[in-house]
């Protein structure tokens, strides 16, 4: 093991089986060229090669990309005795200047007709406080179950209660929205919207990361809707399980964040934070 690995292991409990699995992956922003195309790579390799999804805009490339990764944070989960790039997601981000089309989020362009719900509509808040999450993925190699590209059963996330947490799923799925719900508090964009299948909501939901239905289930790469969380309302409600994790994942990102490229992206929002919920209040 690197110094740094143990270092960063040590932030853990030892104790912790939490500890092994921050000896073996590690997080890192896209920065740069190189790193932004690796996720583009593995995003290709499992949503178009894996699950056929018509995805991105040009399939005769072995990277999937899209307007939108103009103005979003990429991140890579990798293996690091293998260095395989194991997971990816990004944050799309409107930066106070943007132009059509980059002035909505994603799933406004693409699912905007089934945006239904009366307080949980992306127009309800200021454009620099909110975000999308999409792009989820893992690595089909370092999966147990194929039934979902993050790994996640229900019989994994019961796990989460006991002592016997393995180093990969439900892992790696979940710490990819660890991660997310990182880059989402030091964005400062507090309110968080993503398109999923609604059994995948409830089996976030049992670790605590609960989303709020914010729109109709439509066809959209299969049966999805739009969801809505409070990242604020996600840190509190976080399986404590998993608290030791996301202050790790904080901590290794935090860094990466506050590099160049990253602030080019993450622009102070110009408006108050204008909330349609109350701070400790969910959707109906």
């Amino acid at each position: 093991m690197t110094n740094d690995t143990a270092r960063r292991a040590q932030r853990l409990d030892r104790k912790s089986p939490l500890a092994a699995f921050a000896k073996q992956f590690r997080f890192s922003i896209a920065n740069d060229k190189e790193s932004r195309y690796r996720a583009y790579a593995l995003r290709h390799k499992v949503f178009r090669q894996e699950l056929n999804y018509d995805l991105g805009v040009n399939a005769d490339i072995p990277f999937e990309t899209d307007a939108h990764d103009e103005h979003a944070i990429l991140c890579l989960l990798n293996h690091i005795p293998s260095g395989v790039d194991t997971g990816c997601l990004r944050v799309v981000l409107i930066p106070g200047n943007a132009t059509p089309p980059l002035d909505t989020l994603p799933l406004e362009r693409s699912c905007g007709h089934s945006l239904d719900h009366p307080r949980l509509h992306p127009n309800l808040f200021p454009r620099t406080t909110i975000c999308e999450v999409s792009r989820l993925a893992v690595h089909p190699a370092f999966r147990r179950s194929k039934e979902c590209v993050l790994g996640l059963n229900e019989h994994d996330i019961q796990q989460l209660s006991g002592h016997d947490v393995k180093p990969f799923s439900p892992l790696l799925g979940l710490s990819l929205f660890l991660a997310a719900t990182a880059i989402v508090g030091l964005s400062e964009r507090r309110h968080v919207f993503a398109m999923m299948e609604p059994r995948f909501s409830r089996l976030l939901k049992m670790s605590g990361l609960a989303f709020h239905k914010a729109g109709r289930v439509i066809d959209y790469c299969g049966p999805r809707a739009a969801y809505y969380i409070d990242q604020h309302q996600a840190e509190r409600d976080m399986h404590e399980t998993l608290r030791p994790l996301y202050r790790h994942i904080m901590t290794e990102l935090t860094p990466q964040l506050a590099e160049a490229p990253a602030q080019r992206l993450i622009a102070p929002p110009s408006h108050p934070d204008q909330s349609p919920i109350s701070d400790r209040s969910g959707p109906g």
